[in-house]
């Protein structure tokens, strides 16, 4: 059965990017969130985020950001365009090496949470408003999607394994709700860096939802 696409914000962003091996999909997606809700389409800076995110956070440079330090980021301190400062592909080894260039202008914008339930998320995607959103993933999101890249079915969760992305869509196949994800791997993962999730795979994975909303 084909999909049936209620919702397909794809259009509001350019390609997929790469975060390559460094722990940046929580910056990828909330940078490229940023980018889709102003006009046309100018990638943000994601080691902008991520340095900033990082500091709230009190991490090293090798772990993880929150979604609570990233919208903090976003509301307090901006970022800049991706020329402003690219993005740094290999792992960051030389901390004293690693800190923000001189940038402007900075674009800041507000936030608000989204219930981590597929109907809020349908909801602020009826809206126009993609959902940056945390889940667990597995190796089926890995590479296990259909020829339609539709992930579906069952694995048991690790917790170990959260990961941030994007929901850009939703629709439904025969009958069963879908969700479209936008991801920080490459435009070589699944339709061009975007899967459709099944309801079943992901409702147990849900962890945590925001939306961007106005600028500041």
């Amino acid at each position: 059965m084909p999909i049936v696409v209620a919702v397909d914000l794809r259009d509001q962003f350019g390609p997929a990017r790469d975060q390559d091996p460094r722990p940046t999909c929580m910056a990828f997606a909330a940078s490229d969130a940023h980018a889709g809700a102003r006009p046309g389409w100018e990638p943000l800076s994601v080691e902008w985020a991520y340095y900033h995110a990082l500091k709230r956070d009190g991490g090293p440079p090798s772990g993880g950001v929150t979604m609570a330090a990233m919208r903090a980021t976003l509301h307090d301190d901006g970022q800049p365009a991706e020329t402003g400062w690219p993005y740094i592909a290999q792992e960051i080894v030389n901390t004293t090496l690693w800190t923000p260039p001189a940038a402007a202008p900075l674009f800041r914008r507000d936030s608000k949470d989204c219930a981590a339930l597929p109907p809020a998320i349908r909801a602020c995607l009826d809206a126009g408003l993609p959902v940056l959103m945390i889940m667990s993933v597995s190796s089926r999101f890995d590479y296990g999607w259909d020829a339609e890249f539709v992930v579906a079915g069952d694995e048991p969760l690790d917790p170990a394994r959260r990961h941030a992305v994007v929901v850009v869509g939703h629709g439904t196949r025969d009958g069963r709700p879908l969700f479209l994800i936008r991801n920080s791997w490459g435009e070589e993962w699944g339709d061009a860096g975007y899967v459709w999730l099944d309801l079943d795979y992901l409702q147990p994975r849900l962890l945590r939802a925001s939306v961007l909303t106005e600028e500041l």
